[in-house]
């Protein structure tokens, strides 16, 4: 006979007893715990959704998901970003449930798709880590329709190349200069990165909220002002985790991406850290030449339209 279960929305007394479960329920990702309270703080205008299963007053299962307001392009959608239900309570439907029960309130809220993938300015992975096979089957059987696939790339700190002395005496002969991010860079910085039109504003940010501040810059100095011209970041959403980062397209084939790269792992590695993750890689190559960085995970994402 199965054990019954009662669904509620979490609140902020439940997180002691939810990291536990969400760190026995993720045993591919050593921070789960970290992983949560990152979700859990999303930023504040988006309709956040956290629903606990509990049986016999016991968290057995979560799910952390929000609504995205309608744009110009993009319906309002709803995003599912965990769901983790303890290995001692899976099998009993209750996964299902939770997803169920958010998907109603979601589209109750408003929202005319569904969206199991990761997304800024907190995200936590691109989408459903494939080892996780009772989550891509829930997805499957539950309507979702696969997706983009994002791949991540690991880096063996100890052992990566990370030196870039050579590297910033050549770019400076250039006149580009590769710094570290200071309080003063925050205006002219964010300004900059606003221009670039793209999600990743927000994440540079929060490498500034740090001290020192996780990332770098590559600037030429103008008669005027500095003239941004690259950037790295680390650290922003997963410590362990790598990116964003961009550099202006006339300066590329110069190195500034690999001394930006290889600066931000250098940051990570006097942090302790022995092994960093680039997320939902890009230009493969670029990783493997300048960092000896390996393939490893592959995540699936999933939508459904309402």
């Amino acid at each position: 006979m199965t054990t019954p279960h009662s669904i509620r929305t979490a609140n902020e007394s439940d997180l002691p007893a939810l990291r536990p479960l969400v760190q026995a329920a993720l045993v591919h990702d050593r921070d789960a715990a970290d992983v949560l309270d990152l979700l859990w703080t999303q930023a504040a205008s988006r309709p956040r959704l956290r629903l606990l299963a509990e049986t016999d007053g016991h968290p057995v299962g979560l799910v952390v998901g929000a609504l995205g307001p309608a744009t110009e392009d993009v319906p309002a959608t709803g995003h599912i970003d965990l769901i983790a239900v303890h290995p001692q309570a899976q099998s009993r439907g209750i996964g299902r449930t939770l997803l169920t029960r958010a998907e109603e309130l979601i589209t109750a809220a408003g929202a005319t798709r569904l969206m199991m993938r990761g997304r800024p300015p907190y995200y936590a992975w691109p989408g459903i880590d494939i080892r996780y096979t009772r989550a891509v089957c829930l997805a499957e059987s539950s309507g979702y329709t696969r997706g983009r696939e994002g791949l991540n790339m690991s880096v063996d700190l100890p052992t990566a190349p990370l030196d870039t002395a050579a590297d910033e005496a050549r770019l400076a002969a250039a006149g580009v200069q590769v710094r570290r991010l200071t309080a003063q860079d925050e205006k002219p910085f964010l300004a900059w990165m606003a221009r670039w039109g793209g999600t990743w504003d927000g994440e540079a940010a929060r490498a500034l909220a740090y001290d020192p501040p996780r990332g770098h810059v590559a600037v030429r100095e103008g008669a005027d002002a500095v003239e941004y011209v690259g950037f790295a970041c680390h650290g922003v959403n997963r410590r362990s985790w790598f990116g964003p980062m961009g550099t202006d397209s006339a300066l590329r084939g110069m190195g500034v991406g690999t001394v930006l790269l290889r600066r931000c792992l250098a940051d990570q590695l006097a942090a302790g850290l022995d092994e960093a993750e680039i997320g939902w890689t890009g230009p493969v190559h670029f990783y493997a030449r300048g960092v000896e960085a390996r393939l490893g995970r592959v995540f699936w994402t999933y939508s459904k339209d309402i």
